[in-house]
């Protein structure tokens, strides 16, 4: 699994070490758990099963098993919002300290196989390529792009730990960045897994993230976006982000590394996080026009407030404020 890659022994020890007050564990699931039941169908190697879904029961059982490695645990939650599961919970990771008097939070983003019935769905939506439309129309992945779009599905997970401000001064660990605000929305839409091109959903998350924190929009200047390269998300997130914001400058991880499910948001904001340390925001890949805002070519970091964006099925958008500490 792919999670087991980021549970390094050595981190859930250090975390046990450093742990110092109430702690929660949240884990991102994005979609419901599938359990393989009967025998495989088609060729021996294939992925093809008859599945059964079982919401939440196989993912609630691994949070718990995961959650108690990280130490005595008061609170452990999860949540299946889709690809927008992991920015998502960032909001609860706010409620929990800011209210609940928390001083740990600990996030795991991961998400199902990928088996056929993902990869049927996003198909049938037309929403992923694959290599034989990739051949076809002669394009490869982007996004905001006149040319080439869309994405492959890929796998991932994340880890992230959120401590508040006294318990980092206990614990002595070291903060990448600050989360300044948090916000989810939706938009009045009719289609569950569709966009509007307004932007609606990503304006009312960005709208609310600034709100929370009083921040005025000039302060951002770095947009880590939702990035699919799909028609619809190329045009309503963009469309968002200019009546939101300006002067800024945005990118998009999904060409890189695949468009993961629960995992996507968070994940991405991480690797942002690791290429803003070395100094640079990386230009979006396979851009055909010259761009110096939706980059077509990387730059030297500005400095400013980070911004993360993330969608997911049924209308779901997120966004996330960040100050870096490097």
């Amino acid at each position: 699994m792919v999670a087991q890659k980021v549970l390094d022994p050595a981190l859930l020890q250090l975390l046990r070490e450093t742990q110092t007050g109430k702690t929660a564990f949240i884990m991102a699931a994005g979609n419901a758990n599938f359990a393989a039941e009967g025998n495989k169908l088609g060729r021996e190697n294939s992925m093809t099963y008859n599945y059964k879904v079982l919401p939440l029961s196989l993912t609630q059982i691994y949070a718990g098993r995961v959650a108690a490695q990280c130490g005595k645990i008061d609170h452990t939650a999860t949540d299946a919002t889709a690809c927008t599961s992991s920015l998502k919970v960032l909001m609860d990771v706010q409620t929990l300290i800011k209210f609940y008097g928390f001083d740990r939070v600990i996030v795991l983003a991961v998400e199902d196989q990928v088996n056929n019935m993902t990869l049927q769905f996003f198909g049938e939506a037309k929403a992923t390529l694959t290599e034989s439309m990739a051949e076809t129309h002669q394009v490869v992945p982007s996004a905001f792009d006149s040319t080439n779009f869309g994405f492959y599905i890929g796998q991932g997970a994340a880890f992230a730990v959120f401590e508040s401000e006294d318990a980092l001064k206990r614990s002595k660990l070291q903060a990448k960045a600050e989360l300044v605000s948090a916000w989810t929305a939706t938009e009045v839409a009719t289609n569950a897994i569709g966009q509007r091109e307004d932007g609606q959903g990503y304006r009312r998350a960005i709208e609310g993230a600034l709100k929370l924190c009083q921040i005025p929009p000039e302060q951002i200047k770095i947009v880590k976006t939702h990035g699919t390269g799909t028609k619809s998300n190329n045009e309503a997130e963009k469309s968002a982000l200019e009546k939101c914001l300006s002067g800024f400058v945005a990118t998009s991880y999904k060409q890189r590394i695949g468009h993961t499910m629960g995992a996507s948001g968070l994940l991405e904001t991480l690797l942002l996080f690791n290429d803003l340390e070395k100094g640079t925001v990386p230009g979006i890949l396979n851009r055909s026009e010259e761009d110096h805002v939706f980059l077509s070519e990387a730059i030297e970091a500005p400095e400013g407030m980070v911004l993360s964006l993330s969608a997911g099925m049924g209308n779901v958008f997120s966004a996330a404020l960040f100050n870096m500490r490097i």
